[in-house]
């Protein structure tokens, strides 16, 4: 793996066409070799919004949201520089990966 390869949860610029996005969220953990990497688009925070869907997140002292509905594979070239880590935010970012995978609430038998 590069030095400069985006680790877990790490916030990061991107080169996405179309994506219209300022970060990109790292939801692969970086031990998994791939030449794509899951992400999470990261967005300002728009009305409606639902923290347990939209985890708040902030990068340089400015509040914006992970899309976790929104996640998809990018290619790592496409990735650019680490802006932040936000392993501190891992609970509400699992939290949300949790929910849309088993449901809400997570815990209670079908």
């Amino acid at each position: 793996m590069p030095p400069s390869s985006p680790r877990w949860l790490d916030i990061v610029r991107h080169r996405v066409r179309g994506f219209r996005v300022p970060y990109l969220l790292i939801v692969q953990h970086h031990a998994i070799p791939a030449a794509t990497r899951l992400v999470a688009p990261v967005s300002p925070p728009l009305p409606g919004d639902v923290d347990v869907l939209a985890p708040r997140l902030l990068v340089d002292g400015t509040e914006y949201r992970a899309r976790v509905l929104d996640m998809s594979a990018v290619p790592c070239t496409l990735l650019g520089e680490t802006i932040s880590s936000l392993v501190a935010d891992r609970d509400a970012i699992l939290g949300a990966i949790d929910i849309i995978l088993h449901g809400y609430p997570v815990g209670l038998p079908r």
